[in-house]
This record gives structure tokens, C-alpha cells and sequence, in this order.
């Protein structure tokens, strides 16, 4: 049984309070007669009004006492919260960053709705990097696994290797810069992207990632790609790298879950100026119009690499939708990988008790002796 955060293994003790009742009006029954030969009712009356009033002290200390040695025998347990080294998943999180993530998914009278609110809608890109820090933060409250982050556009970097520090690891997410699309004259991104979107190296990001793992000892080894887009630029080819984990020994193998994330119907591009700075209307309100033509998309390919490596593919076709695929992933694969051990508390509901029990003994033998 638990109860706010609290395992009691042996909650069949809470039945002794059932007699807390009985005990109670025990204790109001005697109040009005002596139970100790002497003093009688009169030297009661005789004694100074204050500890007379607080007759009943002893008794409720008494009643407390058996409340805490009650639930010491419940044994109270707990999580550990040390870190358990070797358990745990080992996690690549590969994420596109290329220039079509700049895209919006949303319905235009939401978009309209939005606006009218002065409230800006997030892109592909921020709608995946806040559900990937919300990820990385349960992971860490629920278990220890080490966590890494390779990005991709027109190449692949690994940006954080595997670390327990997930801290960092979410910094460094807030940190990512996503290119607008529009080249600088010096061939640079004109917003200081932190890396070119000009293509969408999938099997790059993917080999980037495996290498990552295929020296890890963790048991359990998982790559989360997310993409909007075709595989175009990159040397590696995404099915080659899933055929040849496919072929590997089962304990050596690495298993992809992918995400493909966008619709085809409901999208929007922000306009810009040359420096990638939103455009906006009289009225100071970002302006938004369909892209010139629709952005290639093959999710057979993201199908095929979740197949080959023992994963699963999700179609995430708008931000609400990908939040539930990721909530989806953890349940299906990360819930019950790791179990953190419990720890005993019944040590300190007992000593309570037993301080009860001494504070009632030592009242009734030195300042309540003449009464009760």
C-alpha cells in the first residue's frame, strides 16, 4: 500500500487503531474517580488549578505513543535517492535541426486565435525541444539514465555525449539556435544558428548516435530520432546503419524509435527579413504564410529503421500529438526499466513512540503523581 509517496509494507497493523476508541473513552470514563489509592477526588480539587486542568496529559501521551509504535510496525518505506551506478538506459536523443523546422502545424483560426492574443505559436523545433526537456527532467526524477543529444541539418554533431549530468544536458538544448533559412553573404546563417539547415542528414545523426552507444554497457541502449523531413546531404545512408544493427548479436544491438513530426495540411512559415528577423503587420503582429511548396517528408524510411532495430515509428502531425507519442514512448519502454530501492523509516516513528511512552512514565511519577 502507498500513500503520498510513502510504501507501508505491513499496513494490516493500521488495525490497531480500532482500538484507539475504546481506549479513549477508557480514559474519559476513569477521569471522574481516582485509580490510584491516594490522593483522593479532594486533593485533587486541593491542587493548584493548572495541573489539575492537565490531568489528561500522560493519557494522550499514552494515545500518541501507540499511534507511532503502530505505524513503525506498518514499516514505512521509501525510495533511495542515491545514484546507482550502471543501471538505467543509456538514451541518444537525435534531434533536426534543418531550416524546415521553422514550420508551424496549427489549424489558421487557432493561428488567428493565437495572434489575436499577441501569443506566439511554436514551430516544429521549439514544440520538440520543450517536450525533449520535460522528457530529460522525468527521466531524472524516475530513474538514472545517461542521456546524450546529437543534432542534424545539413550535417550531424554529436552536441552532448552520454551524462548523468541532465542538468547541462538541458542547457545545452536551450542553447541550440535553429537556422531561418536564409543564407548570409558569407555563406553563414544570419542569425547565428548553431548549425546550417540547408539538408536533413538522417543517417549521419543516426551513425553519430550509434557510435555513442555501441560502447556502452548499459543492458538496455535507445536511440529517439526526431525529424520533419527526407533524408537529403549527409555520406551515411539511415537503412545501412539499421540493417547492419539489425545483424548485429542481440546484447549488442541498438533500438530506434522514430519520430516523424509536421503535417502536410495545416502549415505555416513566419516571414522574415534577411536577417531572419520575424516580419511584423501595422498592428506589431507576426506575420505567417503557407510555404511555397510542401517539404518532402519519407516516412517509409523512418518506418523501416524502427522496424529493422526492434523500435516503433510515430507520425506526430502537431505539437499535442508528439507530446502524446513521447508520453506513449516513456510508457511502453522506460517504465519499468529501472526500479530504485526502498529504504526502511520505521526507525524514526518508533523512537517517537518510545519518547512518548518516557515523557507519559516520567509525568505521572513526578509532576502528575498526586493526580493520576
Amino acid at each position: 500500500m502507498t500513500t503520498f509517496g510513502v510504501n507501508w509494507q505491513e499496513p494490516l497493523w493500521f488495525l490497531a487503531l480500532l482500538a484507539l476508541p475504546f481506549l479513549v473513552w477508557r480514559i474519559v470514563s476513569l477521569s471522574g474517580r481516582a485509580r490510584v489509592p491516594i490522593p483522593g477526588r479532594a486533593a485533587v480539587v486541593a491542587l493548584p488549578s493548572l495541573r489539575g486542568a492537565l490531568w489528561w496529559v500522560p493519557d494522550a501521551l499514552r494515545v500518541l505513543a501507540l499511534v507511532a509504535v503502530v505505524t513503525a510496525l506498518a514499516r514505512p518505506q521509501v525510495e533511495g535517492e542515491e545514484t546507482i551506478v550502471g543501471n538505467g538506459v543509456d538514451i541518444m536523443l537525435t534531434l533536426d535541426m534543418s531550416a524546415s523546422m521553422n514550420a508551424i502545424d496549427i489549424s489558421e483560426s487557432a493561428l488567428r486565435e493565437l495572434l489575436s492574443r499577441e501569443e506566439t505559436p511554436n514551430n516544429r523545433f521549439d514544440a520538440a525541444r520543450t517536450t525533449l526537456k520535460r522528457f530529460i527532467v522525468h527521466r531524472n526524477k524516475a530513474s538514472h539514465d545517461r542521456i546524450g543529444l546529437v543534432i542534424f541539418g545539413e550535417k550531424a554533431w554529436l552536441k552532448y555525449p552520454l551524462t548523468h549530468d541532465h542538468a547541462r544536458l538541458v542547457q545545452s538544448l536551450n542553447d541550440l539556435i535553429l537556422d531561418v533559412g536564409i543564407p548570409g553573404r558569407d555563406g553563414r546563417c544570419p542569425n547565428g544558428c548553431t548549425i546550417g539547415g540547408g539538408g536533413t542528414a538522417i543517417g549521419d545523426a543516426l551513425g553519430r548516435a550509434y557510435n555513442q552507444l555501441r560502447r556502452s554497457s548499459a543492458e538496455s541502449r535507445v536511440i529517439i530520432l526526431i525529424t520533419d523531413g527526407k533524408q537529403l546531404g549527409g555520406t551515411l545512408d539511415a537503412r545501412a546503419i539499421a540493417k547492419h544493427i539489425h545483424d548485429l548479436a542481440p546484447d549488442e544491438r541498438v533500438r530506434v524509435y522514430t519520430f516523424l513530426v509536421g503535417g502536410q495540411d495545416q502549415v505555416w512559415l513566419p516571414e522574415t527579413d534577411r536577417y531572419g528577423r520575424p516580419l511584423l503587420n501595422a498592428g506589431n503582429i507576426p506575420l505567417y504564410n503557407r510555404p511555397r511548396q510542401p517539404f518532402e517528408t519519407d516516412p517509409e524510411l523512418l518506418r523501416e529503421v524502427a522496424s529493422l532495430t526492434g523500435g516503433k515509428f510515430y507520425e506526430s502531425y502537431n505539437e499535442e500529438k508528439f507530446r502524446d507519442d513521447v508520453a506513449d514512448l516513456e510508457r511502453t519502454v522506460f517504465e519499468t526499466q529501472v526500479e530504485r530501492p526502498r529504504h526502511d523509516r520505521f526507525v524514526f516513528p518508533l523512537l517517537i513512540g518510545l519518547l512518548l511512552l518516557a515523557g507519559e512514565w516520567l509525568l505521572r511519577f513526578t509532576v502528575f503523581r498526586s493526580v493520576v
